[in-house]
């Protein structure tokens, strides 16, 4: 083994070797990244606060093209095969979309993120768990990386450690990522409920004053939850009121409350600097319009081992950002207007849009991925009343006070 670990407080230590690639966080673009860039014959190691498998809030919701991306069988890991969609306003003029092949499959982030852990770690790559990142410093060549265990040495550091990420903070700044909090319930509910839902996931276009609210099944329980992509407070309550809108919700045996935050904007479009590199939620990366970030993180990973294969490990390629403007972002900024169009005014929207049979269909469309976000914001604009689009863009100055 090129590094050992010492547990019960002992210190850890490790040899010499600069590592080509260090991965801070294992969660689905650290892990898919590791895993590719080790198909590429690179020495990779990842560290990770937490040991794993670890409990982690998230939906759960897993597109199609989010799965494609993978290409491999999840196995045991789904919990459910989603074969549509429920979309509804309050729980009326409910639209039902069934999509062929399914339009995407319901994890647990436990489960998932090990999934993907394992995979990476039998391609060879080393995890360091319970291994935080402290500091960094950038030489000549290499990164000298403190962790809380030890001293790391690299030639890349990848950070993909999440919305509240301590390599962004430290490096790029703490005002870079702008979020919107989220609120999810896991409710495990009476006897038979489950059975009668079915496998489809049902999105609410009121779930919340300007955002939605879903219900995900999965094995043995329901994710619920609320998001805006303008924020907003009193979080608890809008989805206390969305819980009892719903008869397969009622009298559940327990429910727990979990808050979290979505990145939904990079403000200065800065994802690297010398030989550090954010990705996935670390970057800002999530969309606006369902609050999807997992797509996205495995995306940019997908992305980040593209460059690396092209431009090797020198500190001064920009790749990375490139083919993140060119294949990430115009989406991105798309899904971003979509939000502003559909959440601004949510009841016109829905009975413009969701009840029309064609854009209905587009929606479920975006969430398996055989829609582009870019080719649907044309046919959402195209659908609403010209005085329902917002005059300024995501991003402008206006959006950066919310």
């Amino acid at each position: 083994m090129p590094g050992r670990m010492a547990w019960g407080g002992a210190a850890m230590s490790f040899d010499d070797t600069v590592a080509d690639v260090l991965v801070v966080g294992a969660g689905p673009a650290g892990s898919h990244l590791a895993y590719l860039l080790a198909e590429q014959g690179l020495r990779v190691t990842i560290i990770d606060k937490q040991a794993f498998p670890r409990a982690k809030v998230c939906g759960g919701g897993l597109s199609r093209k989010a799965m494609d991306l993978l290409g491999f069988d999840l196995g045991p890991a789904m919990h459910r095969a989603i074969g549509g969609a429920i979309l509804n306003y309050r729980n009326r003029d409910a639209i039902l979309k069934e999509v062929e092949p399914m339009a995407a499959c319901t994890v647990v982030r436990s489960e998932f993120d090990q999934l993907l852990l394992d995979r990476a770690c039998a391609k060879g790559v080393r995890f360091l768990a319970e291994t935080a990142f402290v500091d960094a410093t950038e030489g000549a060549d290499a990164v000298s990386v403190t962790t809380s265990r030890g001293l790391l040495r690299c030639r890349l550091l990848l950070a993909a450690d999440g919305a509240a990420s301590a390599v962004r903070n430290k490096l790029f700044g703490k005002d870079l990522v702008a979020y919107v909090p989220a609120m999810e319930a896991t409710v495990w509910p009476a006897p038979g409920t489950l059975e009668r839902f079915g496998d489809r996931a049902l999105f609410d276009f009121d779930g919340m004053p300007r955002g939605y609210g879903w219900i995900f099944p999965k094995r043995d329980h329901f994710n619920v939850g609320v998001y805006s992509p303008f924020g907003g407070t009193a979080l608890r309550q809008h989805l206390d009121r969305f819980i009892a809108a719903y008869a397969s919700l009622q009298q559940p045996s327990r429910v727990e409350y979990q808050g979290y935050v979505i990145p939904l904007q990079n403000r200065r479009q800065l994802y690297q600097r010398g030989r550090v590199w954010l990705l996935g939620d670390a970057a800002g990366l999530a969309e606006a319009l369902f609050g999807e970030g997992i797509y996205f993180a495995l995306k940019s990973a997908t992305i980040a081992a593209k460059a690396i294969a092209a431009d090797g490990l020198r500190a001064e390629s920009a790749l990375y950002s490139r083919l993140l403007r060119l294949e990430l972002l115009p989406e991105l900024r798309a899904a971003a207007w979509m939000a502003r169009l559909i959440y601004r005014f949510p009841k016109l929207a829905f009975s413009h849009l969701v009840l029309n049979q064609q854009i209905n269909h587009d929606f479920a469309g975006l969430i398996s991925g055989q829609m582009g976000y870019r080719h649907c914001l044309l046919k959402t604009a195209l659908g609403l009343p010209r005085w329902l689009l917002p005059s300024k863009a995501p991003g402008s100055a206006a959006d950066h006070s919310r």
